[in-house]
């Protein structure tokens, strides 16, 4: 009597598993993936020249934020299939607008979203968007934004980020520019620390703060003048905060 052999089906059932994603991914139009998107996020933003799949595909993307409507004339992703291996999605993002350039990887596990080698640049004046306030100041000169990883699921964040603002001016002072700044984010939870130093730059500004949801800011630092600009930069230092005895000026932010 022969002996029957018994097959293991598990490899061939997760490979047609993968096979059936990437079919959909390939066949999939980005117009059926723009309006998913924009379902989960109602109101966040308006797409238009939607071309290609979800597997790779592109679109003018309109962002209603806080300061108003700011447009990318071009946002494309590409699916990155090795993904797979480590049970994420992920894709290669590129986004362009007037004078703006980003870059990343964004990916989906189980229960957190990832972005990695996160690279931006813009004009300052983008900073109105997001903070209306600065809409007042009118800043002046490019802000970058970068970060290796950070990772959130939504309730908790954690990574760590740089931003610098390059060449900065505002409205409020003739003296320009008044320097370049960084400001070093590290966020481990609901709470990410800042820490402010100067680069270059007339008027220096250092401290260290945090910033928890729903975005409260809670800063403390100074303000100090080179001695050749003090006197054009005294109006703009009033405005700051108040003087110290070792003649820089108190910086105290809480907001919103």
């Amino acid at each position: 009597m022969g002996t029957r052999t018994k097959t293991n089906l598990t490899p061939f059932v997760g490979l047609g598993v993968v096979a059936y994603v990437v079919f959909l991914l390939a066949t999939m139009p980005a117009s059926f993936v723009v309006r998913s998107a924009q379902k989960a996020e109602p109101g966040r933003f308006e797409a238009s020249d939607v071309t290609g799949t979800a597997w790779s595909g592109s679109a003018r993307i309109v962002l209603r934020t806080a300061g108003g409507q700011l447009t990318l004339d071009r946002v494309s992703w590409h699916w990155l299939p090795a993904s797979l291996v480590t049970a994420r999605l992920a894709y290669r993002l590129d986004a362009t607008g007037k004078d703006i350039q980003a870059r990343g990887v964004g990916s989906r596990g189980f229960t957190r979203w990832e972005l990695t080698g996160l690279a931006a640049k813009a004009p300052a004046s983008v900073l109105a968007y997001w903070i209306p306030a600065a809409t007042a100041i009118r800043p002046e000169g490019a802000v970058s934004l970068s970060a290796q990883r950070i990772e959130t699921d939504g309730v908790e964040t954690r990574g760590e980020a740089l931003v610098e603002w390059q060449d900065a001016g505002v409205v409020l002072s003739d003296v320009k520019p008044l320097g370049t700044y960084r400001a070093q984010v590290a966020a481990d939870g609901k709470t990410a620390n800042v820490t402010l130093t100067s680069a270059k730059g007339p008027l220096r500004l250092s401290g260290k703060g945090t910033i928890s949801p729903p975005g409260r800011l809670a800063f403390s630092g100074e303000a100090r003048a080179d001695a050749q600009a003090a006197k054009e930069l005294e109006p703009l230092l009033l405005l700051l905060g108040p003087a110290r005895a070792d003649g820089a000026r108190a910086l105290e932010w809480r907001g919103p």
